[in-house]
């Protein structure tokens, strides 16, 4: 998958959002390049991976906490949405972050995270954010060094600038969904839900983009840009034409389908609490795939 930029969106360059292990490789120590661990597990008690980071990570990587920055405090991760404004603006300065850096992001959860974080930085209106392809599995795969060495931060200064357009809250997606191609990045079982539980499955009218169709089984890289093209074009409907509204459970699978999608210069947005925020009003519909 080639690396460059890609069209222009809203008049600014919409940054390629992978990068190669090589390419990453050859950047590591380069000035204002800053590069965070985001490795995390979800599942019934959603972590943070601190002790694996420990143990070993990329050369100059810090640890962000997936579950501590950009996001709600004092609400569970399944409900939790981005933070407030001086939520962010603090992450920021925590994690060291200025205007000139380039910033590059992975975890070992297919590209979740590590998604979400960059989906999280570009809405706050840092645009110079990339995501490790195939994350730091196929990093170490590739025989590229680790470290143990802690990597001190100094404060960022970087101020927060939103652009409202990449998310959409329960109100704006019940506004605008009618008028989007809504994609459901969930696996295919979640997005099909559960006979016995009639509150689980996927919001009428939106399509499966499962993460994991987006990814090879064998690498974790993303697939080609060429096999993406033709999934999307063989399983979705007016893809190319209609403004695209990716969700998912929480709000974290759907990124790797706006990582995919951007992948193709197409600047998608997120319906931030996606399917778990949908389904707490018993009002409204659900749909099952069984």
């Amino acid at each position: 998958m080639s690396i460059e930029n890609l069209n222009i969106i809203n008049g600014e360059k919409l940054v390629s959002p992978l990068i190669t292990a090589k390419e990453l490789n050859n950047i590591i120590g380069e000035p204002n390049v800053k590069i965070f661990d985001v490795r995390g597990i979800w599942g019934t008690e959603p972590t943070s991976l601190y002790s694996d980071y420990e143990d070993e990570h990329i050369p100059t990587a810090k640890f962000l906490d997936w579950r501590k920055e950009f996001i709600e405090k004092d609400v569970i991760p399944s409900l939790a949405q981005l933070s407030s404004f001086k939520e962010a603006e603090q992450s920021f300065i925590d994690l060291g972050i200025n205007e000139e850096d380039k910033v590059i992001l992975y975890d070992n959860y297919h590209h979740m995270f590590a998604g979400r974080i960059w989906w999280a930085m570009r809405y706050w209106g840092f645009n110079n954010v990339q995501v490790l392809n195939g994350g730091f599995n196929y990093w170490k795969k590739q025989g590229f060094s680790v470290s143990k060495e802690i990597t001190k931060i100094a404060k960022g200064s970087f101020e927060p600038k939103p652009k409202y357009h990449l998310r959409k809250t329960l109100e704006d997606f019940i506004a605008e969904k009618g008028n989007s191609c809504v994609l459901d990045g969930r696996g295919k079982a979640g997005y099909d839900g559960k006979s016995e539980d009639l509150r689980t499955g996927h919001i009428p009218g939106a399509i499966n983009a499962a993460y994991n169709s987006l990814l090879d089984k064998n690498t974790g890289l993303f697939i080609e840009i060429s096999e993406i093209t033709e999934l999307f074009d063989r399983t979705i409907p007016y893809w190319r034409t209609k403004k695209i509204i990716c969700s998912c459970g929480s709000g974290y699978s759907g990124t790797v389908a706006m990582l995919a999608l951007a992948s193709l210069g197409i600047e998608s947005s997120l319906f931030d609490g996606s399917f778990s925020v949908w389904k707490l009003d018993p009002t409204r519909p659900i749909v099952q795939s069984l």
